[in-house]
């Protein structure tokens, strides 16, 4: 008897953590925090303009900062070009964060092409 009592106040033992973190679950607040999204945006090697293919993007973004900051990073001239673009798709340029990636040439392909890689913003909303 003495064996199973013992096996009881030690089982009880090993689930006690198990129960009051459950507790702690439970009273966190059921908050969920916001969640922004990724977004690679491959600039056309015809200049500084977004290309069509990126302009759905670009749309849910400047819809995106009428609510909330949205940011971008990249090659300077690529960076503000599509700044530029969201500003004229509505969005608030004072909620539009620009962060400009050290210039560096952009190499060329064997084909003379630059490298579409090197193009590429990131735009965080």
């Amino acid at each position: 008897m003495q064996k199973v009592s013992t096996a009881l106040v030690i089982g009880s033992l090993a689930l006690m953590p198990l129960s009051a973190m459950g507790q702690n679950l439970a009273s966190a607040p059921s908050a969920s925090p916001m969640v922004g999204s990724d977004h690679l945006v491959f600039m056309g090697s015809n200049g500084n303009r977004v290309p069509e293919s990126a302009m759905q993007t670009v749309r849910a973004a400047a819809d995106a900062a009428r609510q909330s900051p949205v940011r971008i990073e990249g090659r300077a001239d690529y960076a503000n070009a599509l700044k530029q673009e969201l500003v004229r798709q509505g969005a608030p340029a004072g909620a539009i964060s620009v962060t400009a990636l050290p210039v560096q040439p952009l190499p060329k392909a064997g084909d003379g092409l630059s490298v579409p890689t090197d193009r590429g913003v990131i735009l965080r909303f």
